[in-house]
């Protein structure tokens, strides 16, 4: 699977992009490198451009800005006219939740800008729904 990283309004974005990358090669994830977004436009824009040649778009940071700009509410109001097939929030006992909006053939994935949570997220809820999609080959 291709997969292309962009980080919103991010902190510790190294440390976050190890940890990123570390759980990329255990899953057999190939992702080219990382983007930056500094407002909600600049994201968009980034989403769709990254979503023409990959399977996956990693969205790392902004679960937590509040208001309209928050990355859950950017993605909540883009899709708001066309629903994804699968939208689901990634559950994370140590922090914020992250989230998969996915249709049959691509998803974004929100993620919190932690490495440690990061992690936690990787190793549980997301693994397992990665492996049901490649599986049931909804992404290549």
């Amino acid at each position: 699977m291709t997969g292309e990283l962009i980080f919103y309004a991010a902190r510790k974005t190294s440390l976050c992009e190890r940890s990123l990358r570390k759980s990329f090669s255990e899953l057999d994830l190939i992702a080219d490198e990382a983007k930056f977004a500094a407002n909600c436009k600049t994201l968009g824009e980034l989403v769709v451009s990254s979503l023409k040649t990959n399977d996956i778009v990693f969205v790392t940071g902004g679960l937590d800005i509040g208001g309209e700009s928050d990355s859950p509410s950017v993605f909540a109001r883009a899709f708001a006219d066309n629903p994804p097939l699968e939208m689901k929030r990634l559950k994370n006992s140590s922090g914020s939740d992250g989230y998969v909006f996915a249709s049959d053939s691509q998803a974004i994935i929100l993620l919190p800008d932690d490495p440690q949570q990061i992690e936690n997220i990787m190793n549980g809820a997301l693994r397992g729904f990665l492996k049901r999609y490649r599986e049931n080959k909804l992404i290549a």
